[in-house]
């Protein structure tokens, strides 16, 4: 029987369809942090894979911080629902109340109508960028600079980064607002509107904190130019310095000290760094003179709204006073011994490093180690994949707007694995093995610190089971 069925043809394939000018621009533009960072890292069963000492990630107390979240865990009616806000729970108001209270010495009290929780700073940064400027407009940030800040604010909403060069040793001083009002008379005169400037406090990549002076000297500027200021305060609990204090922008009388309307000051902070949790994505807007930046972002809120359970436990712990002054000490015993361990390993290989007092990372200076050949930029990123090549990543300091060959070393690292991290920085860098003598010290504080944890976490199982 001879089929009557016409043979079946294969239409050619369209072309595909066309993505918006947005989604056009970001096919070319770099990742803030390249997905291989996260697909092969080292491990305790993986030898082989990466060491990641360029993202800042917090590990030194990841033992106490399960412990205690696995204790506390409890989700209510509410946490299965929208909840009670949008921009954050009752309970998370609450805890941060407390916190900017007590932590930050907020000089009003911070209110549920101040606070806008998102997921993640990010998040927030983005939020906030999209209602304080327009697209094309420009936001003035001193270099080097967090690179997060040209994503947060330049890839949905079109906002530039404008880099302020600020002398070097002058970054934390008056002389760096003359720097501010050079880079801002060159934007007028080529016709770039700004719109607000950040101050990263305290500062990524440098690790210093801005004095009270400085801040209100920024207050000024802002006044002065029509401008909004951004304080960037996520490391503002990890000040480890001896003789370093933080100061919150939320501390101040902006009306009084500067002559400025607190309607221009925003802060933003979250669980990320100080309580090493970038995976519960929890970020924060304390804006506490301007509804209308509320209402606005309360427009679109539900789109970064906050997970229940991360709310629940990052509120559990702000409210636990003795927990949270627990945690805060022991997070700071360990990012000084860290540092420590740092500066022992650097000042052994004479690697010059600006000295920091808070964050988790130093900045180093490479450049006697940079290959030979092409520009600064081309060499530092050849040193970079020769870092790779040996299973470590650090930040390069092109990425932060800063002098090619200057690095970011994350030291918040577990100890165990930032030994074989520095190892594998010496194999790269062709150094012999630094003198144990040299950090021996540091390794008994460390020891020491261990044995006052392991006492502690198990206190914490007695009671949870009592």
């Amino acid at each position: 029987m001879i089929s009557s069925a016409r043979p079946c043809s294969i239409p050619a394939l369209s072309s595909p369809p066309v993505l918006s000018s947005r989604g056009r621009s970001a096919l070319v533009r770099p990742p803030l942090i390249r997905c291989a960072l996260f697909e092969c890292q080292y491990s305790a069963v993986n030898s082989s894979g990466l060491l990641n000492l360029g993202v800042a990630e917090n590990s030194l107390c990841v033992e106490w911080l399960a412990q205690y979240f696995r204790s506390v865990f409890a989700v209510d009616y509410n946490d299965f629902t929208y909840g009670t806000s949008l921009t954050g729970s009752d309970r998370l108001f609450a805890a941060l109340r407390n916190l900017f209270t007590t932590r930050f010495h907020a000089r009003l009290p911070v209110q549920p109508a101040h606070i806008i929780a998102g997921a993640g700073c990010g998040a927030v940064l983005d939020a906030l960028c999209a209602v304080l400027a327009d697209p094309g407009d420009g936001i003035l940030v001193a270099k080097p600079m967090y690179p997060g800040f040209a994503a947060s604010f330049g890839c949905r909403n079109g906002v530039e980064v404008v880099g302020v060069d600020v002398p070097g040793g002058k970054e934390n001083s008056i002389e760096a607002l003359e720097a501010f009002e050079r880079t801002l008379e060159g934007c007028k005169a080529r016709g770039k509107r700004i719109r607000a400037l950040v101050v990263c406090n305290p500062h990524n990549p440098l690790g210093f904190c801005y004095s009270r002076e400085v801040l209100v000297e920024h207050c000024r500027f802002a006044e002065k130019h029509n401008l909004h200021l951004i304080s960037d305060e996520i490391y503002a609990l990890s000040t480890f310095g001896s003789h370093s204090r933080f100061t919150s922008l939320l501390s101040l009388d902006p009306l009084a000290e500067a002559g400025c309307s607190p309607s221009r000051l925003h802060v933003v902070y979250g669980a990320s760094k100080d309580f090493g949790c970038n995976g519960l994505r929890i970020g924060v807007l304390v804006s506490q003179a301007n509804p209308d930046v509320h209402v606005a972002i309360e427009s679109s809120a539900l789109l970064m709204k906050v997970s229940s359970a991360a709310d629940m436990l990052w509120s559990s712990l702000l409210l636990d006073d003795p927990s949270l002054s627990t945690f805060l000490t022991l997070n700071l015993s360990r990012l000084r011994a860290a540092y420590a361990r740092t500066v022992a390993f650097l000042s052994a290989h004479a690697i010059p490093f600006r000295p920091a007092e808070a964050g988790h990372f130093v900045w180093i200076d490479l450049t006697r180690y940079l290959p030979p050949g092409g520009n600064d930029i081309e060499r530092e990123g050849a040193l970079a994949e020769r870092m790779w090549a040996q299973g470590l990543n650090l930040g390069r300091g092109s990425a932060y707007c800063g002098t090619p060959g200057w690095f970011r070393l994350t030291f918040s690292v577990r100890p165990d694995f930032y030994e074989v991290g520095l190892r594998r920085l010496e194999q790269v860098l062709g150094l012999t093995r630094e003198c144990d003598g040299a950090v021996r010290l540091v390794r008994q504080q460390d020891e020491k610190e261990m044995k006052q944890v392991r006492a502690q976490v198990e206190e914490m199982t007695v009671a949870a089971a009592t």
